[in-house]
């Protein structure tokens, strides 16, 4: 029975050393976002199907912009009638002061004349502002993303009337990927700024670049978490893999 306890205990060190030498990763995208809608509105068109490459600055999403869209013309139409109404409200004054100069006119009629021209700058600033948001409005009917990446999920349909607030997709930017691995605090000072991954039984190795380290170690397991960034602008790698941290190619 001892020498059974002694074997038992012996394979249980054998894999509890073979756990601690190995690391697991686990790869996520570098940068990822969930895209919400800022607008009410319906949802008129997708112009990237899940899993399709885009560019920074496509346009991914398009709403019904008609509403805005009128919304946007009003306000112009306003914001070009203050303008005109301040234009006036200045001459109107300029003229005043001229007559008030040559004595032809009342302080009392001159001060109206400034404040005329005061209501009139305000009203304008006014109708710029609500041109302004009106303009911003009509823009967010038209969805895009500051970098390049593909869309992970489609969360609402063509046709559907969505609000604001309201998640339309999520979409990733895999052309690289962070290895995210929880380190042995032994195993720390072998960190280096290059390390090597293994992927699919270790049939892809890659090399990465530390990008993170954690200034935390996590006492209940004693690890550090480290994050490094791996280049795929192949493709060969996808977010969600699980490997393992290798000495070498």
């Amino acid at each position: 029975l001892k020498r059974m306890l002694l074997i038992l205990l012996f394979a249980c060190s054998v894999v509890s050393a073979a756990e601690v030498r190995t690391v697991m990763v686990v790869l996520f995208p570098f940068r990822e976002a969930e895209i919400a809608a800022k607008v009410d509105g319906t949802v008129r068109e997708y112009k990237f199907r899940v899993g399709e490459q885009f560019k920074a600055g496509d346009t991914l999403l398009v709403l019904d912009d008609t509403q805005y869209r009128i919304e946007a013309e009003r306000a112009a139409a306003l914001a070009e009638d203050a303008k005109v109404q301040a234009q006036f409200a200045e001459e109107s004054y300029v003229a005043q002061k001229k007559l008030f100069d040559e004595e032809f006119q009342s302080k009392l009629e001159l001060k109206r004349r400034e404040t005329e021209v005061a209501t009139a700058n305000a009203r304008k600033k006014v109708a710029d502002a609500n041109l302004a948001e009106s303009r911003l409005q009509l823009s967010y009917c038209t969805l895009k993303v500051p970098f390049d990446g593909k869309i992970e999920a489609i969360l609402s349909r063509e046709h559907e009337t969505i609000r604001a607030g309201q998640p339309l997709f999520r979409v990733i930017d895999d052309s690289k990927l962070l290895a995210v691995m929880n380190v042995p605090v032994s195993k720390m000072p072998e960190v280096g700024e290059k390390m090597w991954f293994g992927f699919s039984d270790n049939r892809i190795q890659v090399e990465g670049t530390v990008f993170e380290v954690s200034p935390r170690a996590d006492h209940r397991s004693g690890t550090v978490e480290v994050k490094a960034l791996i280049a795929n602008s192949d493709g060969k790698l996808s977010a969600g893999l699980t490997g393992v941290l290798i000495d070498g190619k």
